[in-house]
């Protein structure tokens, strides 16, 4: 079996095997999803156990760290990172925000400013550490060309993480919605940095996906276990940071562009009601709305799915 398969069995059956263990234990300790009493009637999900990313996210980094120091030794660990790093960062950002939840029986964890300063110190760190590995702070632009960014790097680098991870946790409404996506996304990544001979990038996104899979297995309709922003904001993090590392970040608009319409869908609905008291769409983001048509959580998953494959397809034709 290649390392790269190694890498997503790794963290395949690590998820697989001990989530039965933590849903258990969360069970156990009454630590269950607080289901939002504004939106739709979820409430037959009342008792649902959340933070299931806690377990994906360990399994898939222990996975990408064993199969980076197979593969390369010293130089793979110091490769690798960068990505896990950026993962393990806003999953603890994410872990702390479900634990408040928890603790306080509540829709919301985590004030503004606190959870803002957390993913800016977060930022900050990753950074430095790519400052100190030598990575090269310039930014390509389609049709401009590159741009030395210098210090000034650190804005945009901030911008995508906490982009990207608030728009992955926005998704995060249904059933599998996310962890499918996640896995079709992961997955066009790993097309691109095969192409590029970018092993290590490789190698992260099988036990990424690995995990995932492992994952759905629990989450799917009707899920045993929901992620919580523990996983969600995680995985939007990973894909900002290597979409960075492949030097193609704005790629993700494309290729995460199910994330960027259910992020602006709850921009349009704030700001229409805001200013006019008018709901442009029936519930927001965009995956309610279906709901509020009568689909199931399946329906809409393969549907969401199946946009992102498309998305995902015809961007690596593209590119490659």
């Amino acid at each position: 079996m290649s390392d790269n398969l190694w890498a997503l069995a790794r963290a395949f059956i690590i998820t697989v095997v001990f989530m039965p263990f933590l849903i258990k234990f969360l069970k156990q300790s009454k630590e269950q999803a607080v289901i939002r009493k504004l939106g739709p009637d979820h409430q037959a999900k009342s008792g649902t156990p959340s933070m299931g990313g806690v377990l994906f996210v360990l399994a898939a980094v222990i996975s990408a760290i064993i199969a980076s120091s197979l593969f390369s030794g010293i130089v793979g660990l110091k490769l690798i990172a960068i990505p896990v790093l950026a993962v393990l960062a806003y999953a603890l950002i994410g872990g702390i925000d479900d634990a408040l939840k928890l603790v306080n029986h509540a829709d919301d964890g985590f004030s503004f400013k606190p959870k803002m300063l957390a993913q800016t110190v977060s930022a900050a760190i990753i950074m430095c550490v790519m400052w100190l590995i030598g990575f090269p702070f310039t930014l390509y632009i389609p049709l401009i060309g590159t741009i030395n960014l210098g210090n000034f790097y650190f804005v945009f680098l901030w911008f995508w993480l906490v982009g990207w991870s608030n728009a992955t946790n926005l998704t995060d409404g249904l059933d599998g919605l996310l962890t499918g996506n996640a896995i079709i996304v992961y997955g066009a990544y790993t097309m691109i940095a095969m192409h590029m001979h970018n092993q290590i990038i490789v190698l992260f996104n099988f036990s990424i996906i690995g995990a995932l899979i492992g994952f759905l297995i629990f989450n799917k309709p009707k899920a045993k276990i929901f992620m919580g922003d523990t996983g969600s904001l995680a995985l939007g993090a990973g894909l900002a940071i290597e979409s960075i590392l492949l030097g193609i970040p704005f790629s993700l608009v494309w290729f995460g562009l199910v994330f960027v319409i259910e992020t602006l869908s709850v921009i349009i609905q704030t700001v229409g009601y805001h200013f006019w008291k008018k709901r442009i769409f029936p519930m927001a983001p965009i995956h309610h709305s279906f709901e509020k048509f009568g689909w199931t959580e399946w329906q809409i998953d393969v549907l969401f799915w199946i946009i992102s494959l498309i998305l995902a397809v015809s961007g690596i034709f593209y590119m490659n």
